[in-house]
């Protein structure tokens, strides 16, 4: 007997989703996490786009009610870390890092997506030394300070204005000719006394002796360099997919995101993936909910026509 019907690993809103639908419709399933259930959006400070919350609603709020949700469901949840997947004629095995493994007649990976770096000197050497990607998790730190925030999107904006806040000064620096973050967000960012824009530079070097002391920002354009005396430099400039246990097992796209069909199928059969791994993710919390709905509903398909997984 296999020890669940189906496995979840990723525990963000996509995840938690298809842990619901599974959960209420009398399915065994477990959802696996390595960070703490909710995703990212525990992290963001006030989401404005989710429906049913007019006037917003914190992130860490929103993931709290969606993880309760899924475990009154019935949801297992299990905090460890995936090391690989391996795919069978009648069965899909998820390996741990501490050893274990599970098995399931169906997949959904929802591992969703981590920072990407900028990759230049002093990033890594001062990584927790001034250098964060969290504005909600470090930015009390850098109360009435100066810090750059790296990043014009959407997360890249709500995370200057959030500083703005606490900071004394935040320069905020965009690689392309303008911040692409919506319009709303664009008028506050400039309207905001506190933030000073930057655009077409690019932060190339962070130094400092034990800690973020400066930044070198080059002009695209002029190819000029300067150097800005700052104590904090906040990295946003997209995101990766956490597709790395994965290996060569499933077709990926060219930004290593999996390719899946309009019912969240992978190039393997049983074996689903949603929310910001998958391809062509708009990278949003209702499209993540959406495609955990998808996929929970793919997979209770499938399962319907298998002989019943509760008989050994």
């Amino acid at each position: 007997m296999l020890d669940f019907d189906a496995i979840i690993i990723g525990g963000g809103p996509a995840g938690l989703t298809a842990g619901l639908y599974l959960g209420r419709a009398g399915y065994r399933a477990l959802l696996i996490d390595k960070d703490g259930f909710g995703g990212n959006i525990k992290n963001t400070e006030w989401i404005e786009n989710y429906p049913g919350f007019g006037a917003g609603v914190a992130g860490s709020q929103l993931a709290s009610k969606m993880m309760t949700q899924a475990l009154d469901s019935g949801l297992q949840m299990e905090m460890a870390e995936v090391s690989g997947i391996e795919s069978y004629s009648e069965s899909r095995c998820v390996q741990l890092i501490d050893g274990r493994y599970f098995t399931a007649i169906a997949l959904i990976i929802a591992s969703g997506c981590r920072p990407r770096k900028l990759n230049i000197p002093g990033e890594r050497e001062l990584e927790g030394k001034g250098v964060f990607d969290c504005a909600l998790c470090d930015g009390g730190r850098f109360q009435d300070k100066t810090v750059v925030v790296c990043g014009g999107g959407d997360t890249g904006v709500t995370e200057a204005l959030y500083m703005a806040k606490i900071a004394s000064k935040v320069y905020l620096i965009e690689a392309e000719t303008t911040i692409s973050a919506s319009a709303i967000l664009q008028e506050r960012a400039r309207s905001n006394k506190k933030i000073n824009l930057r655009c077409a530079a690019k932060v190339t070097a962070i130094s400092g002796n034990g800690r973020v002391e400066t930044v070198e920002v080059r002009d695209s354009a002029t190819r000029e360099k300067e150097s800005l005396k700052v104590d904090g430099v906040l990295i946003d400039v997209g995101i990766e997919p956490n597709t790395g246990f994965i290996g060569n097992l499933l077709s990926v796209d060219s930004e290593g995101r999996v390719v899946v069909n309009e019912k969240m199928q992978t190039s393997l059969p049983f074996i689903f993936a949603i929310g910001d791994i998958r391809s062509n993710s708009p990278g949003q919390v209702a499209t993540a909910v959406g495609d955990g709905a998808t996929a929970a509903i793919s997979v209770q398909r499938l399962l319907q026509r298998q002989p019943d997984p509760h008989e050994s």
